[in-house]
């Protein structure tokens, strides 16, 4: 014989109550995505609005620069009877004992296809080291002598030049190094290294990338007591390469600028508002809810499936008010609930079948809203 619940039957034969509940979900998801396609449309509008407010200053967007950097030297000599000249050109042998004073020269230029400002300081120093004989890198004695202190200048212009001739007191430096030996009767190796230290910040404009350079150049000038051939060495630059210069914008209409801000704005606002929205539709989907945690709580019982189950092949139907009742009836008939989505988002059924007898759990969105309603009502 066939147990029915009369109100569940009653209710579940108002069609017109699912066709309601339908029309206002739909119109809620309706709503949401005009108000999250409004939203979009207003924010591409104002940012585009907003970029049109802006003027492009655009520079000619690369800058080449050379950077070149020589250091050279003319060695002046003593009154003697062999050489007719005072002097020799660099690049020579050098008879030690012979030798005043030498004049090093340090020219340092960069040249740019722009103007550059630039900013930039110099300066040489002479550092004396002694060595042990056997590895020139072992220093046994340093000292530094200030030849030329910091000159720092600003300058615009598309070549920078730095041009500076200082002498060099070859015999007092010699005589130093004599001295140093003598005293501690050691036998070194000594040397004099001339360097001039550059340092320069350039750049095309403040939007532009910038230039920083740290330079030297660098003569070496060998000291001996005895009267034997010496060599200069020396260190150039010669380099080459570009400044990226980066667009600068600056704003051509405010009007329009504060036009696309509030239409942006008012974009960002619907789109939080159409978030909202959809997120307080999800929260009060009574049926989403209730079902999710059916399916959570009770998932050791329930498998998934597609069922057309024919009831009048069960000769006892079971319709249950409560799930906990199917929970009851699957538990000591030790048969699964078979479940299965007849309408996403709206219906589902629950299912046991045993011998002749069906177990029938349907839940519907329109019934749990509807008790829901009731609830409010009585409150």
């Amino acid at each position: 014989m066939k147990r029915k619940m009369k109100h569940e039957i009653k209710y579940r034969s108002k069609d017109k109550m699912y066709n309601i509940k339908n029309k206002k979900k739909e119109l809620k998801q309706s709503f949401v995505v005009c108000l999250f396609i409004i939203s979009l449309v207003l924010l591409g509008s104002g940012f585009y609005i907003s970029v049109l407010s802006f003027q492009d200053n655009k520079n000619d967007g690369i800058t080449r620069y050379n950077e070149k950097g020589k250091a050279d030297y003319v060695v002046y000599l003593k009154e003697n009877s062999f050489y007719d000249t005072n002097y020799l050109d660099s690049g020579m042998q050098y008879v030690a004992s012979l030798i005043n004073t030498i004049n090093t020269n340090f020219n340092y230029e960069i040249h740019s296809d722009n103007n550059l400002d630039y900013q930039y300081k110099y300066r040489i120093v002479g550092t004396l080291q002694i060595m042990d004989p056997q590895d020139s890198s072992k220093i046994l004695y340093s000292k530094d002598y200030e030849l030329l202190q910091p000159v720092m200048q600003n300058l615009n212009s598309n070549n920078m030049v730095i041009n500076e001739n200082v002498n060099i007191d070859y015999d007092k430096y010699n005589n130093y190094v004599n001295s140093y030996k003598k005293e501690y009767g050691v036998s070194v190796d000594s040397r004099l290294v001339v360097t001039m230290y550059i340092e320069v910040d350039g750049q095309l404009n403040s939007t532009a990338e910038k230039l920083n350079k740290n330079s030297e150049l660098q003569i070496t000038i060998p000291l001996s007591e005895q009267t034997v051939d010496i060599s200069i060495d020396t260190a150039n630059i010669d380099t080459s390469d570009s400044l990226l210069a980066f667009s600068n914008f600056n704003i051509r209409d405010i009007a329009t600028l504060i036009l696309g801000t509030m239409i942006t704005i008012v974009g960002v606002a619907m789109l939080i508002s159409s978030r909202n929205v959809y997120l307080a539709y999800k929260k009060s989907n009574i049926y989403e809810i209730t079902l999710k945690k059916i399916l959570s709580e009770y998932d050791y019982l329930i498998v998934n499936g597609e069922v057309s189950v024919d009831e009048s092949r069960y000769s006892n139907i079971v319709y249950p008010q409560k799930f906990e009742e199917m929970v009851d009836a699957s538990l000591n008939l030790k048969s699964p609930i078979l479940y299965y989505e007849a309408m996403p988002g709206e219906k589902s059924f629950f299912i046991i079948t045993k011998d002749d007898t069906l177990y029938k759990y349907r839940l519907t969105r329109a019934y749990l809203e509807k008790k829901e309603m009731d609830k409010q009502k009585e409150k």
